[in-house]
């Protein structure tokens, strides 16, 4: 039930940010100049935590993401890992990457094509790769608010820990929004909404809440919480998985400014 709220509440945050860009208070007449962005940039971030004692647990989890911003291409790569143990047994484990490919081709319109790759045996996937391709929109851009979406045909390949494996066709919706504070950090909203042609009811949904504050140029704190829903789970496992995580993120970026690509 909690899952289907889920896209209910991005709409409300996404409808609020709308009326707010249509106020006068939301567009000032004397916007200072926006910094271009980097031709690129990388960022790797940890987190650890550990007990001893009466208790022998530990938590790691570690994240890294890449842009290189060229004059046809925007390449993106992202990947996460996440480990926990109690009394020397990993009570969970997963692991996922992604990399993703956009190109312009009007001032909202774009190609896009990437690859998904996942593995997490304590919800019974072995491994899952979801091959996409399709178009991005530039929905809204404004000093205070960036909308972004992608709608693409994909193919899933999925193996479970028991042995099954599905081919499936799937579809793939997403929205990502970015609202920066100030100069020192920001907050992503993202709703990824995958359909499944080959199997109706395998249909999955995820939606990502992320908070970074940067400490000085090469350190910040970040602060994310993901929301996953399988309506078609492997059983015996549940359909719906959270993760909460705070970790230190090391930033490095290009002194040179990405090409002009309107």
């Amino acid at each position: 039930m909690r899952a289907r709220c889920v896209p209910f509440f991005f709409v409300i945050v996404t409808v609020a940010r709308l009326s707010a860009a249509q106020t006068p208070a939301a567009q000032p007449s004397a916007a200072a100049p926006k910094e271009p962005p980097p031709l690129w940039d990388v960022q790797i971030g940890a987190s650890f935590v550990g007990t001893s004692g009466n208790t022998d647990t530990s938590s790691f989890g570690a994240d890294f993401a890449a842009h290189r911003r060229g004059l046809v291409w925007q390449l993106e790569s992202t990947a996460t890992a996440v480990r926990v143990s109690a009394d020397d047994r990993t009570t969970a484990q997963r692991y996922l990457g992604q990399f993703q490919g956009k190109r312009k081709l009007t001032a909202i319109i774009g190609l896009t094509a990437g690859e998904k790759l996942e593995r997490d045996q304590f919800s019974g996937i072995d491994v899952r790769s979801i091959l996409n391709g399709g178009l991005s929109w530039a929905l809204v851009r404004s000093t205070d608010w960036t909308l972004d979406g992608l709608t693409s045909i994909a193919w899933s390949h999925e193996a479970w820990t028991g042995g099954q494996i599905f081919n499936d066709a799937l579809g793939l919706l997403q929205l990502l929004s970015r609202i920066p504070f100030g100069t020192a950090g920001d907050t992503t909203q993202r709703y990824t909404f995958y359909p499944n042609f080959t199997r109706s009811s395998a249909f999955r949904q995820e939606a990502e809440i992320t908070l970074q504050a940067a400490m000085n140029a090469r350190l910040a704190l970040k602060l994310g919480y993901l929301l996953r829903y399988a309506n078609d789970p492997v059983p015996p496992f549940k359909k719906t998985d959270t993760t909460t995580t705070a970790s230190v993120v090391l930033r490095w970026k290009a002194s040179t400014p990405a090409p002009n690509n309107p």
